[in-house]
């Protein structure tokens, strides 16, 4: 009796420390997120009786970033000295190398810098200190490095300017290069670059122009100044031409032909702007694009020509025009799972020896890999085999410092801590081998943040991890909502592991938020629909009414489009509005369809999500035996 009264009240005061422990976790937790919001507006807060907390660094850091120039050198050094081990301090070693490069001590940022650590900021301060500091060889090396990065349609981090003063005080940036920046800015739409640069020209009237080319290339091309006959000129017009293809394809080739007359245009720059406007010939579908991008010499064409010819030549069943474009395209490309699809294709349809391992193409997860599984009429092996067990190492991966503060910062439940926490998950991949991202990524399924097992698996570009790369998130949810709306359940899965990669809480540049990556407009017309009268923008940030809307959405696609599971795919990603524009004039072959259409975005989207729905359609009904093979789900595409 005495032994069960000792083990009753042994029992008892576990869960009283436990409870205990739990509050004191959540006090540290409330007091830390009331802290960082202090000291990130750049307050003041004593925390010191938060040492023991793990996440009491980010405090440490904010007092110092946020109030970086009455910050000594010293207590920077401290910081750092502390905490070697994390993002905070290679962020600060960044910052204090700015500081070195503006009091301009050349050594210590020579002492300081570590490779691979602070980006292109820290890149512009130790090349400046190499070139003010290093001889010879070593002088060449680092103005190479710094001309090469200066080189870029890209804005630079501010304290780079300092750096590239110093290049065109020593005559390595001359008025060639300004030329060649300002083109490769215009040609990223970053005119405000290229406007800065313009001042380092002597022409700044013809940058104008090409600016303005961008928005009015009509108008640009009647410009007086065109009249000029040399390189930057030709460069002008070229761009305008290219920009007025776009919408006006035919105009701009019959604008093309006029210049061409008049100008000196080299072969390559003639070939780069025929390439260019049969591009756009062949995204419009046009059928004699083909013939057009096929006339272009193979050295010449430019690589997004060479792509397009293959694809207008699946299109339009050309095989041997095919085997010409793939042949023509870098050895390297030929290989993709795409292109060793398609070149064994054209040779079967063309009586050719097959010079394609087909069975180990066929061994893939991804679109074509398992197209080819169907042809040879084999199993998909990658789906059929057991899964590794990566679950059981995560022990190695999960007492990482940087893995339990991402851990503890995604416990605290707030966005901005969640974004933290990203950064030292990121941070932390940096530094691991392919087989411990392989472990980090199951312990992210283990701790419920599928969306870094995701992106943990990219990182090591192991695709078929089938396992650790589909996870079965929200499953309840999803097959209850397509269930009711006669939606296939792994279609769901396959479109939000494409949109989201289960990450609830994600917004896109274009506002689409959630697991379904739904548009404010759209989601609020199936919920008129749908009948529900308090839908709300925020709401899409609930998985329950994200869900349910998309599948909605999904199923109003579905209707629209004849059951089409593809034509359905591509409108979920472009718009309805845009399919009947792509759809051809006689039954095609739905593999053959998806090439040509014209948005990479969605070409590359469909196969995804059509492997995708294949996947998990195999995860889902693996017991029962009624799982569609991918070719079964490519229904024809018909005009």
């Amino acid at each position: 009796m005495k032994s069960k009264i000792r083990l009753g009240f042994i029992f008892l005061l576990n869960i009283l420390l436990i409870t205990s422990a739990f509050a004191n976790k959540q006090a540290d937790r409330e007091e830390f997120l009331q802290a960082y919001k202090i000291l990130h507006a750049g307050g003041l807060y004593d925390a010191s009786h938060l040492k023991g907390y793990l996440l009491y660094p980010y405090l440490g850091y904010e007092r110092i970033k946020r109030n970086l120039k009455k910050t000594s050198d010293q207590a920077i050094k401290n910081y750092i000295k502390k905490y070697p081990d994390t993002w905070l301090a290679d962020d600060l070693r960044t910052e204090l190398l700015v500081r070195f490069s503006s009091q301009k001590k050349w050594q210590a940022i020579l002492d300081s810098y570590q490779e691979g650590v602070g980006g292109n900021k820290a890149k512009c301060a130790v090349l400046e200190a190499k070139i003010r500091r290093m001889k010879d060889s070593q002088l060449i090396l680092a103005i190479n490095q710094a001309t090469n990065l200066w080189l870029s349609g890209n804005r630079r981090p501010k304290n780079c300017n300092t750096l590239f003063s110093l290049l065109q005080e020593k005559g390595f940036i001359d008025d060639e290069l300004v030329w060649k920046r300002i083109g490769l800015a215009i040609n990223k739409g970053a005119t405000s670059l290229a406007k800065s640069l313009s001042k380092y020209t002597q022409d700044k009237k013809l940058v104008s122009l090409w600016i303005k080319a961008r928005r009015k290339p009509e108008k640009t091309l009647k410009n007086r100044r065109l009249k000029k006959k040399n390189k930057h000129t030709r460069e002008v017009i070229a761009y305008a031409i290219k920009r007025l293809a776009r919408k006006q394809a035919d105009k701009a080739r019959k604008q093309w032909r006029k210049f061409k007359k008049s100008h000196p245009f080299t072969t390559q720059e003639k070939a780069d702007v025929e390439s260019y406007i049969a591009v756009r010939e062949a995204q419009d579908h046009n059928p004699y694009a083909l013939q057009k991008l096929s006339i272009i010499p193979a050295e010449y064409r430019s690589h997004d020509a060479q792509l397009w010819m293959a694809r207008l030549a699946i299109r339009q069943g050309d095989w041997k025009k095919l085997l010409d474009a793939i042949a023509s395209m870098k050895a390297e490309e030929q290989q993709d799972d795409i292109w060793q699809y398609w070149k064994a294709y054209a040779e079967d349809k063309l009586g050719k020896t097959l010079s394609v391992d087909l069975n180990s193409l066929a061994t893939n997860t991804s679109f074509y890999g398992l197209l080819m599984a169907d042809k040879l009429n084999q199993p998909y092996q990658r789906l059929n085999q057991k899964e590794y067990h990566w679950a059981q190492l995560t022990p190695d991966i999960k007492n990482l410092k940087s893995i339990k503060r991402a851990e503890e910062l995604f416990a605290l439940e707030s966005p901005k801590m969640a974004r933290l926490g990203k950064k030292e998950w990121f941070w932390t991949l940096k530094k691991l081998n392919k087989r411990d991202k392989l472990v980090a990524a199951a312990y992210a399924l283990e701790i419920k943040q599928p969306f870094l097992a995701i992106v943990s698996v990219s990182k090591t570009k192991d695709w078929n991890q089938t396992g650790l790369r589909f996870p079965l998130e929200y499953k309840d949810l999803i097959i209850k909502n397509a269930t009711e709306l006669n939606v296939d359940p792994a279609w769901v899965y396959g479109i939000m592991r494409r949109e989201s990669a289960f990450d609830a809480k994600i917004v896109s540049s274009a506002k689409a938020k959630g697991l379904m990556q739904i548009l404010p407009s759209t989601a609020k017309r199936v919920a008129k629909k749908l009948g529900i009268k308090s839908h709300k923008t925020a709401d899409l940030l609930n998985p329950e009414n994200n869900v349910t809307l998309g599948t909605a959405y999904l199923s109003q696609m579905l209707n629209k489009f004849d059951n089409n599971y593809v034509k359905a795919t591509a409108s979920y990603n472009a718009g309805p509005h845009r399919i009947p524009r792509w759809l051809p004039d006689f039954p095609l072959d739905a593999a053959r369809w998806i090439e040509s259409i014209p948005f990479n975005e969605t070409r590359n989207y469909v196969r995804a999500v059509m492997s995708y729905t294949t996947i998990y359609d195999y995860k889902l009904n693996a017991k029962n035996r009624k799982n569609l093979r991918l070719s079964q789900r490519l229904q024809t595409i018909t005009p």
